[in-house]
């Protein structure tokens, strides 16, 4: 007689969902989402597109969510009503996972966008989490949807150094860019995405304390130099982490320089995790300021579950 096969253990998918507030009529949204020089600022680097039906939608590059499997990702559109909705569905590592938007009216000139991703078999990407990257391409769309400029996108390259360094341009002056980094109540407000949470807190001296909206451990402000830099330092397991968030004027605004350094020797993956973090929170902290808005309708926590 034969053995009879065991189970393996069941595949892990998860499902994520964003709700995004656009200042910008639902039509306005929705060419964004289809068009493929708004796709090319927010969702890849490269698309062809049917809008309709059953049309075809292909899409690849540097900047996308997932790295393509090949040269792009092929699929087509298979539900949709003109200015409101649709769905596709893309292959990730053999599972047909599907992303869907749907847009409505929150007065004349305003619309809430809905995006799901279901299925999905990686909570990881190799730009950081999925949730970090969806995170910061709706932020985008968000910024474009306002007429306002795309910025930090999903970043593939190898990790090669035990350091961080990012930058984001923001068309505000410093002192403005400052205090959003510097007041308890604008911080929990942008860190969180939109939806602040009672979890920051700042002590605006040296050796004062320093929590985002996303809570965890205290920092502690090594450096504080208005409308130009400040240095937090963390703890860790086996050393303190340090964040310099330096401002630098700009014809058009105000560039932010950030540098995060103390990672362990060999610890690419930490360097890769926090790399998609600030990229996010760097897109949510110009939307808040530009915009008025970082733009997210739920929380933070409940953008992603297990399936």
């Amino acid at each position: 007689m034969g053995s009879a096969r065991l189970p393996g253990p069941p595949v892990m998918a998860y499902d994520y969902e964003f709700l995004v507030r656009i200042r910008a009529p639902r039509p306005t949204v929705f060419e964004r989402l289809l068009r493929i020089e708004h796709l090319a600022r927010w969702f890849c680097g490269w698309c062809r597109i049917e809008p309709k039906v059953g049309g075809k939608f292909q899409f690849g590059g540097e900047t996308c969510l997932v790295l393509p499997e090949g040269r792009g990702w092929e699929t087509t559109i298979d539900e949709g009503e003109t200015l409101r909705r649709f769905a596709f569905t893309w292959p990730i590592q053999g599972t047909a996972t599907r992303v869907s938007y749907e847009l409505e009216d929150r007065g004349a000139e305003a619309t809430l966008l809905t995006a799901r991703h279901v299925g999905v078999p990686i909570r990881d990407s190799t730009c950081g989490t999925l949730q970090d990257a969806w995170h910061m391409c709706l932020g985008n769309l968000k910024s474009i949807s306002e007429g306002r400029s795309d910025s930090v996108r999903p970043d593939h390259s190898p990790v090669d150094a035990m350091e961080l360094r990012l930058s984001n341009l923001v068309e505000a002056p410093a002192e403005r860019v400052f205090a959003a980094l510097t007041d308890a109540g604008q911080l929990d407000l942008w860190t969180t995405g939109g939806v602040p949470q009672g979890r920051a807190r700042v002590e605006t001296r040296v050796g004062g304390a320093f929590v985002t909206g996303l809570g965890g451990p205290p920092g502690r402000l090594l450096a504080l130099e208005p409308d130009q830099r400040l240095v937090v330092e963390w703890p860790q397991e086996t050393a303190a982490a340090r964040i310099e968030l330096r401002l630098e004027p700009k014809s058009s605004g105000t560039a932010v320089y950030l540098t995060k350094t103390g990672y362990p020797p060999g610890h690419a993956a930490a360097v890769l995790q926090d790399r998609g973090l600030w990229s996010d929170l760097l897109v949510d902290l110009k939307n808040f300021i530009e915009g008025g808005d970082a733009g997210f309708a739920n929380a933070h926590d409940a953008h992603v579950r297990e399936s």
